[in-house]
């Protein structure tokens, strides 16, 4: 009779219940359709190095693929593979092991009959997934990746030469340290295609949000780790229903999270980010490692032609992205412009404009990066005000509007660190044009 109980109160928590409160257009951590790990970086000199993991989790009792794509810190996509999940899944990465080219070894009920290799729960669904490659073929054997492939991711992410490009995708830091950004997707079917590809969105991608995951940057040599939810991006209910639903369907109009890789915007249906956010800074007393963001940009750009793999002396057409404006608060409420186009804030001591310009980068509020202007910081403490809007020159497809993504990590070297999102201070929904502004 006890076992009866137990069980009965099981199936009670997991039972269906009222949905999980979101709004689209707003930054929530609930199942979404979308999955963006902001940036990574693996050591690929030094296993002891720092390294960045990640999970992928299924939300639903009902089976799904999860469709991974890697993209370098120029929004260039170097690699796909799909992870299939049973009911309330979970699969773990270390982005090294891709690297190493090893990937997660998954399959669906067709392809793992005596179900030794993704386990079916008493309360998940196995089934026989559409596709034909990867987990819903034939489970990956590793290495998955032949020796030309690691060899071209290694290349792409550190701004080397690519064997499959035959050309550069990435910033060369020149540090041995990969570099990037990932998405993933529930999608409909198995698929060895990126999201940037016609027809990906009309065909393969699911709009069910089901997808939920975390991440951490693990450095042993240094003794630190940091962790955060992945960036979690909703796609619109379908029917439209719930919070947020006034914004949906999006439609030919709207700015969403893909909205740059299709011929007409609002086919992913995918929730866009914010464009401007706020973050506090310490670069002393108790955090001796300073103060470090993580900025993902939007290049608003396909990832091909001109903005795709070029000679390793150039760089994409886009290079670098700007900025609407960045402003330095010290404890005394003093703003000083930091990197800006136009002066918002005084005093107007000049700046240069280009502090975050990659699709990806990691800045120290004290010191910039090789590839980055650095910040000029009149105080060790304060908070940053980041405007991150901009127009390209030719073809924009959403001028004056850029959607971002900012992570805070404070540190002290050898001791502690800590990890967590930027205030989000608008967002790109239909109704909400962005721009925040600050008013001097």
């Amino acid at each position: 009779m006890r076992k009866l109980v137990l069980g009965l109160a099981l199936l009670a928590l997991l039972a269906p219940g009222p949905a999980a409160f979101a709004e689209i257009g707003t930054a929530d951590a609930v199942p979404a359709s979308t999955l963006l790990l902001p940036y990574f970086e693996v050591d690929l000199g030094n296993t002891a190095g720092i390294t960045t993991l990640m999970s992928i989790n299924n939300a639903s009792a009902s089976a799904g693929v999860a469709h991974v794509t890697m993209w370098t810190d120029e929004a260039i996509p170097t690699l796909t593979f799909d992870i299939y999940l049973t009911g309330y899944d979970i699969q773990t990465l270390n982005i090294r092991d891709i690297f190493n080219g090893i990937l997660p070894v998954t399959a669906d009920a067709g392809s793992d009959p005596s179900d030794t290799i993704s386990h079916k729960g008493a309360l998940s669904q196995d089934i026989n997934f559409p596709g034909a490659t990867g987990p819903c073929a034939t489970p990956y054997v590793n290495p998955a990746l032949t020796a030309v492939q690691v060899a071209h991711v290694r290349a792409a992410h550190t701004g080397q030469l690519s064997p499959v490009f035959n050309a550069c995708a990435g910033a060369n830091y020149g540090d041995g340290i990969a570099r990037g950004y990932i998405t993933v997707d529930s999608i409909t079917q198995c698929t060895l295609l990126a999201p940037s590809d016609p027809n990906y969105f009309t065909t393969l991608a699911d709009n069910r949000n089901i997808l939920w995951g975390d991440y951490f940057y693990v450095n042993p040599t240094r003794n630190l780790a940091e962790g955060d939810t992945l960036v979690h991006i909703e796609s619109c209910p379908s029917p439209s229903v719930g919070n947020g639903a006034g914004h949906c369907p999006f439609t030919g109009t709207d700015y969403t999270f893909y909205g740059r890789y299709r011929s007409v915007a609002g086919q992913d249906q995918r929730e866009p980010l914010g464009s401007s956010f706020a973050s506090r800074y310490i670069n002393g007393g108790t955090f001796t490692g300073g103060t470090d963001l993580i900025v993902w940009r939007d290049t608003k750009s396909l990832a091909t032609g001109a903005s795709g793999p070029h000679v390793c002396t150039q760089t994409p057409a886009w290079f670098p992205l700007h900025q609407s404006d960045v402003v330095a608060f010290d404890e005394q409420e003093n703003p000083t412009d930091q990197c800006f186009v136009i002066d918002n804030v005084g005093p107007p001591t000049g700046g240069p404009t280009n502090c975050f310009p990659l699709a990806t980068q990691r800045i120290k509020t004290a010191g910039g990066n090789p590839i980055a202007a650095p910040l000029t910081l009149v105080s060790p403490f304060g908070w940053l005000f980041l405007n991150l809007n901009y127009t390209l020159p030719s073809g924009d497809p959403f001028p004056g509007r850029a959607q971002a993504w900012v992570t805070t990590i404070m540190s002290a070297e050898g001791r502690f660190s800590v990890g967590f999102s930027a205030i989000q201070l608008d967002n790109l929904t239909t109704g909400f044009p962005g721009g925040f502004i600050l008013i001097p």
